[in-house]
C-alpha cells in the first residue's frame, strides 16, 4: 500500500499534515494534563483538610488524656500519703 502512495503526496503529508496533527495532539494532551492537575490539586486540598481536622481532634483528645493523667497522678500521690499515714497509725497503735 505504501508503494502506491506518490512521493509528492508523502512529502505534502509530512510538510502540512504532520505538524498540524502534532499541534492538535499537543493541545489535547496539554488540556488533559491541566484538567488532571486541577483535579488532583482539589483532591489533595480536600485530603489536607481532612487530615487537619483529624489532627485537631487528636490533639484535643491527647490534651484531655494528659489532663486526666495529671489528675490521676495527683490522686495517686494523695493515696500514697494516706497509706503511709495509715501505716504509721497502725505502728503507733501496736506500740501501745
Amino acid at each position: 500500500m505504501a508503494e502506491k502512495i506518490p512521493a509528492w503526496f508523502r512529502s505534502a503529508a509530512s510538510c502540512y499534515v504532520a505538524p498540524e496533527t502534532t499541534r492538535i495532539v499537543h493541545e489535547r494532551v496539554t488540556k488533559s494534563e491541566n484538567s488532571l492537575k486541577e483535579l488532583m490539586n482539589a483532591r489533595f486540598a480536600a485530603l489536607d483538610a481532612k487530615i487537619d481536622g483529624a489532627e485537631k481532634r487528636l490533639d484535643a483528645r491527647i490534651d484531655s488524656v494528659e489532663k486526666r493523667l495529671d489528675s490521676l497522678e495527683k490522686r495517686l500521690d494523695l493515696v500514697q500519703r494516706v497509706a503511709l499515714l495509715e501505716a504509721k497509725v497502725r505502728e503507733i497503735e501496736t506500740k501501745r
